[in-house]
């Protein structure tokens, strides 16, 4: 390929690569650059509340999150599961694997409830229109099966993963926000399940209406992590690196 982007199998080199690099941080490094992540995911789908009522510019809209992850720097769950790759080669143990995944998802988990936080106190949701929104949002998610849940999340991140490949495909800004923007554009369009999203969906939803319980936000979270694991931390890492690797 010409000198403005990588191949698929160098960028598959630098996903490995970057593994390596993200298993090396220390825990508050790591800590630090997922609560960043989680709050930019919650500023993006704050941006797919206020856009709502156009399908088209709320899914335009909510990728903002991972170009800033991209862009400023962050650790998201959902784009961590490509790290499957240094597993795979070996490049990283399974420990560190898991570690990473599992202190990630926290960090995000923190970053989006700091943003839920600071959008109630700051009388965001005064707006009853908003407030409506965003609970009806969260009890259209807790109203989907479990396999329904898993089933858009896998889609998500084969989608989400796939913008974080493109990213990194790209050697300049501009295609590096490019790359963001049109997988995940696309995933929000077709209304698929993303766990650090919905992190801030929910909780805030709850917030404002005490129908939507604990236990529903866990009921969709699980299906939603786990289906955004096999998407982007087993399908499009497994599959091209039996293609590339093998």
């Amino acid at each position: 390929m010409g000198s403005s982007c990588l191949s698929p199998k160098e960028t598959s080199d630098t996903l490995i690569q970057s593994s390596i690099k993200k298993a090396s941080h220390t825990t508050v490094k790591r800590m630090l650059l997922s609560f960043m992540a989680g709050a930019y995911i919650a500023l993006g789908g704050q941006g797919f509340l206020v856009a709502y009522e156009s399908p088209f510019i709320r899914a335009a809209v909510f990728p903002v999150g991972l170009m800033l992850i991209v862009l400023a720097g962050g650790e998201l769950f959902t784009g961590n599961c490509l790290m499957t790759f240094g597993l795979i080669q070996k490049e990283i143990t399974l420990k560190s694997y898991v570690k990473v995944l599992v202190q990630v998802f926290c960090g995000n988990l923190l970053g989006a409830l700091a943003v839920a936080a600071l959008l109630y106190f700051g009388g965001a949701y005064n707006n009853p229109v908003l407030a409506e929104t965003v609970v009806n949002v969260a009890k259209a998610k807790i109203s989907l099966s479990f396999v329904q849940v898993l089933s858009k999340g896998i889609l998500c991140n084969i989608l989400v993963s796939l913008g974080v490949w493109v990213s990194t495909t790209a050697k300049d800004a501009t295609g590096k926000m490019l790359g963001c923007w049109f997988p995940v554009m696309l995933f929000v369009f077709c209304g698929y399940e993303h766990v650090v999203a919905n992190m801030f969906f929910l909780p805030m939803g709850a917030i404002l209406d005490s129908s939507v319980t604990l236990t529903q936000i866990v009921g969709n979270l699980i299906p939603s992590a786990i289906g955004n694991y096999i998407g982007g931390g087993i399908i499009v890492p497994v599959i091209y690196h039996q293609v590339y690797y093998r």
